[in-house]
C-alpha cells in the first residue's frame, strides 16, 4: 500500500521559498510598495516572490538594486507573493526573518546580499 501523497495539479508561479517554517517572522501591517520606482517589464511593473525589498526615505519598498544610492541597495524584507503594481502602490507580505531557498530567489544571492539581510538565512 502506498500512503505517499499525489500531487493532483500543479499551481503555476506558486512555489515555495521557504526552507522551514520553524523561524520565521512577517512584517506587521506588510509593506507598501512603490509603484512609482519599479521597472515596467513588457508593459506590466511585477515584482517576483522571493524579492529582496528595500525601503526608500518615503517609507515605501523597491526591489533589490546593488548599484543603487537611493536606498535601494540596503534589502531588510523578501517579498511573500508575486505582485504586479501595474495599476499603483500596493500593500503586500513580507518576510523580515526566514531561512529561503537560495535557488528560487529571483536575484543572484551573493556575499553582499547575505551580508545585508543578517536575520534572512539563504540556504
Amino acid at each position: 500500500m502506498n500512503l505517499q501523497p499525489k500531487q493532483r495539479f500543479v499551481v503555476e508561479g506558486d512555489y515555495e521559498i521557504l526552507a522551514s517554517y520553524s523561524a520565521i517572522r512577517e512584517v506587521v501591517n506588510g509593506i507598501t510598495i512603490d509603484s512609482e520606482k519599479v521597472a515596467t517589464v513588457d508593459g506590466a511593473k511585477v515584482i517576483l516572490k522571493g524579492m529582496p525589498m528595500a525601503k526608500l526615505a518615503n517609507g515605501k519598498y523597491v526591489p533589490y538594486n546593488a548599484g543603487g544610492s537611493d536606498g535601494s541597495e540596503n534589502p531588510t524584507v523578501i517579498l511573500k507573493r508575486t505582485v504586479d503594481v501595474s495599476d499603483g502602490d500596493h500593500t503586500v507580505g513580507g518576510y523580515e526573518m526566514a531561512k529561503v531557498i537560495t535557488e528560487r530567489i529571483p536575484v543572484t544571492v551573493d556575499a553582499t546580499l547575505i551580508g545585508k539581510m543578517p536575520f534572512i538565512q539563504f540556504g
